[in-house]
């Protein structure tokens, strides 16, 4: 008679505190549907990331992403926890006490999302800060996200999912409210020509602001380049 546990469940409850066991029908089943993009390798390093953290991507708990990389020419992978993934660690810890959340604004301007956790070992929650412009990514090549639909809602996720992360020591994972702006940037080509040189041609300081606002207007995915091509002509015009 087999002694290994039959479902996920028993499973879990004869291994408390064991990271999550994938039996082969599972992991096959994970192979063809979650993951059925990734190589052999990214399959590999998928399934062990599931297993360390405990987390079922059949639950939506834990995700992964390929997208290629303009710069390198390679297929990269993104290993992303949903925010409730966080928080099934948080709970299966039994030191989590609650969680705070919102966002500060400036008239109609979002600034930031803000999350407050408790964890039963701390004498002050962890807090932590997620700036919008940050994170907000409003367009996927010509598709609109939820970042431009909902922001008020992502920027509180990020915010909830790095507070989550840092209370309960989770690291190498980030959200997929994270990482939607790097994957959009990485994916797409870099600032035209014509904007980089509007950038490196300004003359004052004043005219550099305007021109990089303008740029950032039409460009958000850019915020990045833009930001490192400001400091640099900044300089040069001091």
């Amino acid at each position: 008679m087999e002694n290994k546990p039959k479902t996920l469940t028993q499973r879990k409850k004869s291994q408390p505190k064991a990271v999550l066991f994938l039996s082969e029908a599972e992991k096959n089943v994970i192979a063809q549907t979650v993951a059925k993009n990734l190589s052999v390798e990214q399959k590999s390093i998928f399934f062990y990331t599931c297993q360390a953290l405990g987390l079922n991507p059949l639950l939506n708990e834990i995700a992964c992403v390929t997208y290629r990389n303009r710069k390198t020419g390679k297929s990269d992978m993104s290993i992303q926890v949903m925010r409730d993934g966080f928080l099934t660690i948080a709970h299966r810890s039994r030191k989590f006490a609650g969680i705070e959340s919102g966002i500060k604004m400036d008239k109609e301007k979002i600034l930031c999302g803000w999350a407050r956790v408790f964890h039963k070992d701390f004498k002050v929650p962890v807090y932590q800060e997620a700036d919008f412009e940050e994170y907000y990514a409003p367009m996927k090549g010509e598709k609109i996200t939820l970042w431009k639909t909902k922001p008020k809602t992502m920027i509180k996720k990020v915010a909830e999912s790095m507070a989550l992360r840092k209370a309960f020591n989770i690291s190498g994972v980030y959200g997929p409210e994270e990482m939607e702006k790097e994957i959009i940037v990485a994916e797409t080509e870099s600032l035209n020509k014509r904007d980089v040189k509007k950038i490196e041609s300004a003359k004052t300081i004043d005219k550099l602001i305007s021109v990089c606002k303008e740029v950032k207007e039409k460009n958000p995915q850019h915020q990045r380049e833009i930001i490192d091509l400001y400091n640099k002509r900044k300089e040069e015009i001091k």
